[in-house]
């Protein structure tokens, strides 16, 4: 997390920020591809890579809960300290969903099934 006086905000959009992970992760989606933010608020289903209804009504409500916590925090904390956190947590779940890709990768080359 970064530095910032507002560490309560910070907890706050980081928990938000792993299970909008875990849930993308679920649904086979990045929600950093042009679109898919939008589509999800219009409850379309098929911006999901796999068939996952309890995993996209859960992603499709926090969608709508982050943009209520954003302009919450705007209001509360000025644009500037919320950008700082979101900023550091979007390069943090980046980190991760790299981190995740690198392990799901498959078996190392040349090694035996069940190795």
């Amino acid at each position: 997390m970064s530095e910032s006086r507002h560490k309560v905000w910070e907890r706050h959009f980081d928990g938000i920020g792993e299970e909008l992970l875990r849930l993308a992760i679920a649904c086979d989606l990045r929600l950093k591809e042009p679109g898919v933010i939008d589509r999800i608020l219009a409850n379309d289903e098929t911006v999901c890579g796999i068939r996952n209804p309890v995993g996209f009504h859960k992603l499709h409500l926090l969608v709508k809960a982050t943009y209520d916590s954003l302009e919450k925090a705007l209001g509360r904390i000025g644009p500037e300290e919320t950008r700082e956190i979101t900023d550091a947590l979007t390069a943090r779940i980046e980190h991760l969903r790299a981190i995740g890709e690198g392990r799901a990768s498959g078996p190392a080359p040349g090694s035996k099934p069940g190795q």
